[in-house]
């Protein structure tokens, strides 16, 4: 028992070691994501008087398992499977059993954990399937993402597509015990999948499989990112425009932004609000055209549910700016080298008000276009007011990665602001849910007013720190 744990420890930290260190920054902030979730779901839930210590318990262990899986699926699972390589396999025997023992614990363990804080046991063949398919989408599996995608949207797609009949019985206590029974032979496969014996199939798939794990990669100075897909070609053709204006304008603000790259630039967000409402046009129409009491329910469902999950959208969309500046220390060296970068003076000054005056209006774009969304499907003032106070708190946190001393690699999202950011997100829920006890209101309104205080405060004190460090440009070389 004592070897096998000493191997189980031994693994891990040889699987995370695989990981460069941005790629542990950006865990800190998808752990703080779901620190910031946690404390939403409660603070509501505290609010209107429903949380009982069960449901309680059932919300601490729901969110301690999804962070389980964030850790797991983007942080292990890639390094493993770079350990399981052909030659290892010859020289390390017993590594691949262990690897198989430890993912089989995992997955029996959130599964369980998981179902326990949904709270419908009928859910646990789904939960079991779609931690399955997570860890084979880090793995570069490119087939489970069809899988993966249907099977989320299948509630509404079944009452869509199919007859009402048939819709109720895709998404009923028949379609869960098939689930269930396809869930153990499911599992089987995905294990071998994912960790195969050595063979020669093995190794004539492996190459293309580590190109695909990269994805999930933070990608160093000596290897850049390649975005592809049509909305990338989309946004990439905005981004062209932009940068030909601004170099007829030799504007060095605008200039230092661009060493940055189009993945940091404004434009990289229009494919996201356009398909953000096309998704709540698409849903409109589905409400117009069908009046069944399942779609109409599940629009509900989807009213108390989806504003937190938007929100995240606007909590990492200041992520990019982080990790640009530590990938483009190239460009950003030879930028200084050219007049179109201006003073070294008035560099910091210049980067922090175009990065700010960017981050916020992608902010409030970001919120416009989900309030618009909760609109077209009929959402209520509550719902509405709901939906701005979770824009505005998850706005304030991402405020938070977005200024600092790059020079010195300080600056953007670590691990321990991602833990202070969800910290500070969770006091305000408190206090929001404090003073609507005391004055006799519901807390949505004070955690709209609260965040954005909060927000000046912290933004005046980043920069002001920002303005005192050493110019930005090259990111992180008195690191």
């Amino acid at each position: 028992m004592n070897a096998a744990l000493r191997d189980f420890r031994m693994i891990w930290r040889a699987a995370a070691a695989q990981r460069e260190a941005q790629t542990v920054r950006i865990m800190g902030l998808g752990l703080g994501a779901v620190g910031i979730c946690a404390a939403i779901f409660t603070a509501s839930a505290a609010a209107m008087g429903t949380l009982g210590t069960v449901q309680g318990l059932r919300l601490l262990i729901g969110f301690t398992s999804l962070a389980l899986v964030l850790v797991w699926s983007f942080l292990f699972v890639p390094g493993s499977i770079r350990m399981n390589s052909p030659a290892n396999a010859w020289l390390l025997p017993r590594q691949r059993r262990r690897m198989l023992q430890m993912t089989t614990a995992y997955w029996l363990l959130v599964t369980a954990c998981l179902g326990f804080g949904i709270g419908h046991w009928i859910a646990v063949p789904a939960v079991a399937l779609s931690v399955l398919g997570l860890a084979l989408l880090c793995a570069g599996n490119k087939h489970v993402v069809i899988l993966l995608v249907l099977g989320g949207n299948w509630p509404w797609l079944s009452r869509v597509v199919l007859p009402p009949a048939w819709g109720d019985a895709a998404t009923g206590g028949g379609a869960a015990l098939v689930l269930a029974v396809l869930v153990v032979p499911v599992a089987v496969w995905s294990l071998r999948w994912l960790y195969p014996a050595r063979g020669d199939a093995y190794i004539a798939r492996r190459a293309d499989q580590i190109r695909r794990v990269s994805h999930f990669d933070q990608c160093g100075a000596d290897k850049q990112p390649a975005p592809d897909g049509v909305a990338w070609h989309g946004n990439l053709a905005f981004y062209l425009v932009a940068l030909r204006c601004n170099l007829r304008r030799a504007d060095p603000g605008a200039m230092l932004l661009h060493a940055l790259g189009p993945s940091a630039h404004w434009t990289a967000w229009i494919g996201g609000l356009v398909t953000l409402l096309i998704i709540g046009g698409a849903i409109r129409l589905v409400l117009v055209w069908t009046h069944a009491a399942g779609v109409q329910s599940l629009v509900g469902w989807m009213m108390s549910v989806g504003p937190a999950m938007l929100a995240l959208t606007i909590a990492f969309s200041t992520a990019q700016y982080g990790q640009q500046l530590r990938r483009t220390q190239g460009e950003q060296a030879l930028l200084r080298l050219t007049p179109l970068a201006g003073d070294a003076a008035l560099l910091n000054r210049r980067l922090a008000g175009r990065v700010l005056r960017q981050a916020l209006g992608c902010w409030a774009a970001l919120t416009v276009a989900m309030l618009a969304v909760s609109l077209l499907i009929d959402a209520g003032p509550d719902a509405l007011l709901r939906q701005l106070g979770l824009c505005c708190l998850a706005g304030q946190v991402a405020m938070m990665g977005l200024l600092g001393d790059y020079a010195s690699g300080t600056g953007g999202w670590h691990l321990m602001l991602g833990l202070r950011a969800a910290a500070l997100a969770a006091a305000q829920a408190v206090v929001a849910v404090g003073i609507g006890w005391i004055s006799g209101t519901t807390a949505w309104p004070w955690l709209v007013a609260l965040p954005l205080i909060v927000c000046v405060v912290l933004l005046r004190l980043d920069w002001q720190r920002m303005l005192a460090a050493p110019p930005a440009f090259p990111a992180g070389r008195l690191a």
